[in-house]
């Protein structure tokens, strides 16, 4: 198994894909060996129309094509259309590899820009065809002899990844280009830092893009700036992608491309009258972008109060909590007081009754020392009376 940088040297990623390290690319395993490009069979061959009817809806869950046809105008095709104007002005000759339904070459077409789309399938370009009157080529590109050199811009949206040879694509695609033409390229981002447990363990949105049988080289950003050096083009400028969460939209050309002005490219536009409604649909487009911006804001400001109000309310609810414990508490504390009361009440008549006692004692100690004092005093006398008679005596 090789990379397209020329590795066979990959290691394991997940189950259905390897990984190059060198250049930072995810390798399907099961690589077709036939030219899958080639739809002969339109019913059954991967890329013939049931692609679009059958698979996206069923096993990605995608809208319908008919519906896809319409929703795809006002968002996708007009935000590759702004990043288009950026480098490129009609009527600048434009061609789309893998237009789908053809809408994003309608909308170049309204622009002014000389625009036309390829497809696989014959009933794909029918359809493309029938529904917004563009040109199709049918089958892929080296089946069409271009002239060198003629095309301003070739778009690649969500094409380089299915593509066996994609270094021959590109180098195909750098043969019909001007010398100042670019690649306007969208393909997945591969997150290179991260490996496929890392990727399982956060659900990281890139998952969706491990397609078996699809996505046959799924690159980083580094990888697709080796991946342009190796075909000698130095300019790679990415763009901010429509669907940022998991993929990459760039520039990509072999001279260093002139950076249009929002105002030259309203001027270019509103010369023509279909031009007039492109820029209409832009402007509207600019009104939107505005209004989700402060609904962003207003949104994220009602978070910041919902997370606040939260809080308080946790707060509350906590005080709330602790007040009922402090109630409980002020409730047993009076009922300890209520018991300390009949207590003290119960010591207080104690002491009254003690104190009583201590009286009674009292004046029972006061009469019996008075009671002791004259039965001792009183013989005491008797003797002394007794003794000074005697002594009386003697003298006479």
């Amino acid at each position: 198994m090789n990379c397209w940088c020329g590795n066979t040297s990959l290691e394991e990623f997940s189950p259905t894909y390897l990984l190059c390290r060198l250049c930072g690319t995810l390798v399907f395993r099961g690589m077709p060996r036939d030219n899958i490009t080639h739809v002969t069979d339109d019913q059954n061959e991967l890329y013939g129309k049931n692609y679009y009817l059958s698979r996206l809806p069923e096993k990605y869950g995608y809208v319908d094509f008919e519906t896809r046809a319409r929703t795809d105008l006002p968002e996708r095709c007009l935000h590759w259309l702004r990043s288009l104007l950026r480098y490129k002005l009609p009527p600048a000759k434009v061609l789309e590899l893998g237009s789908a339904h053809g809408g994003f070459v309608a909308i170049l077409r309204w622009a002014g820009f000389n625009a036309c789309g390829l497809e696989l399938s014959p009933w794909i370009v029918d359809f493309a065809r029938k529904t917004f009157e563009v040109p199709m080529f049918l089958g892929p590109l080296e089946d069409h002899e271009l002239d060198p050199n003629s095309f301003d811009a070739i778009a690649l949206m969500d094409v380089l990844e299915h593509i066996v040879d994609p270094v021959d694509l590109i180098q195909r695609c750098l043969a019909v280009l001007k010398s100042d033409g670019i690649l306007i390229i969208q393909t997945p981002d591969f997150p290179e830092n991260k490996s496929y447990d890392m990727l399982k363990k956060e659900n990281n949105p890139f998952l969706e893009q491990l397609k078996d049988e699809e996505h046959l080289f799924l690159f980083s950003r580094n990888a697709i700036t080796k991946f342009f050096r190796q075909l000698g083009i130095e300019f790679v400028a990415f763009e901010q992608p429509i669907f940022a969460h998991y993929d990459m939209f760039f520039v990509a050309s072999s001279a260093f491309p002139t950076i249009q002005s929002q105002e030259t490219a309203e001027k270019t536009l509103m010369a023509t009258p279909s031009g007039r409604i492109v820029q209409a649909m832009l402007d509207l487009d600019d009104e939107i972008k505005g209004l989700q911006k402060k609904y962003s804001a207003l949104n994220m400001d009602f978070q910041i109060c919902e997370a606040d109000r939260a809080a308080r309310l946790q707060l509350i609810n906590e005080q709330g909590s602790r007040l009922g414990e402090l109630e409980a508490e002020r409730n047993n504390l009076r009922s300890q007081l209520g018991e300390l009361e009949v207590e003290r009440n119960n010591l207080r008549s104690q002491g009254e009754a003690l104190s009583r006692s201590i009286q009674i004692m009292e004046a029972e100690r006061e009469r019996m020392i008075r009671s002791f004092s004259f039965r001792i005093t009183a013989p005491l006398r008797w003797v002394r009376r007794k003794v000074f008679g005697l002594i009386q005596w003697v003298r006479s």
